[in-house]
């Protein structure tokens, strides 16, 4: 581990960072409300359904056997019927409503996510831009002193004898020779996050978040055509009274 603790200089970095993620999983928060208000209504539904249905035939059958008068208890019994029906009506309108906050929070989700993505590649780019840059300034120069010593011995007439693979320039050999080792080093090298301060406290992926590609509104014009029949539905809803 090059450091022991977050370097000051991500702190914008990660200030931005956590904003976007605290802004996306309110935005994730919301949908999986919604979501669950959704599955409610449903269910509430098809059980006012399922009760109204019996009711229906007990009571046309209780009103044919008693003549076709109408007591006090039919009379009470119509009057839930009705009211039963009436609640299926304004479940299929919540049902409605939801189904427009659902559609909307979908695209609350997926900005809040692209922010979100990109505040993390933010942190990461710094963060790693800056390791690489200390890692070639402070700890690479017995490396570039090997190279060069090994150049030179590359450079002596001795050395300069054709082989299978014939001649090859002193620079360029040893150059490749490094970059096969750097390709095999990096190969086999693997990242602990408990070991890196930084990278545990953004994880290595901006996806383990929740509700994060709903692809609803990726290029600017599938957002202004979303969102203008967004606004359609708003118009709508609000002009029958269900959406203040």
């Amino acid at each position: 581990m090059t450091t022991t603790a977050i370097p000051d200089y991500l702190t914008p970095a990660f200030r931005q960072l956590d904003a976007a993620r605290a802004a996306h999983l309110e935005s994730a928060r919301q949908m999986d409300d919604t979501t669950t208000a959704i599955a409610r209504t449903a269910e509430q539904k098809a059980e006012i359904e399922k009760e109204n249905g019996s009711d229906a035939s007990v009571w046309r059958r209780a009103f044919r056997a008693g003549g076709a008068v109408l007591t006090d208890e039919l009379k009470q019994q119509h009057l839930a019927r009705v009211a039963s029906r009436e609640l299926v009506q304004e479940c299929d309108r919540l049902a409605e409503v939801l189904a427009y906050d659902s559609d909307r929070l979908k695209a609350s989700c997926d900005i809040t996510a692209r922010k979100y993505r990109q505040a993390h590649h933010n942190v990461l780019s710094e963060y790693a831009g800056k390791e690489l840059d200390n890692a070639l300034r402070d700890t690479c120069g017995a490396l570039v002193r090997a190279m060069k010593l090994k150049m030179l011995a590359l450079g002596n007439p001795l050395a300069n004898t054709v082989g299978i693979q014939g001649y090859v320039e002193p620079d360029k050999a040893v150059m490749q020779e490094v970059q096969a080792w750097l390709k095999r080093a990096v190969n086999d090298c693997h990242i602990r996050l408990a070991d890196e301060p930084v990278l545990f406290k953004t994880g290595l992926s901006a996806e383990t978040l929740p509700h994060m590609d709903y692809g609803v509104a990726v290029t600017n014009g599938q957002r202004q055509a979303f969102f203008n029949k967004l606004r359609e539905r708003e118009a709508d809803l609000k002009a029958r009274g269900l959406l203040e």
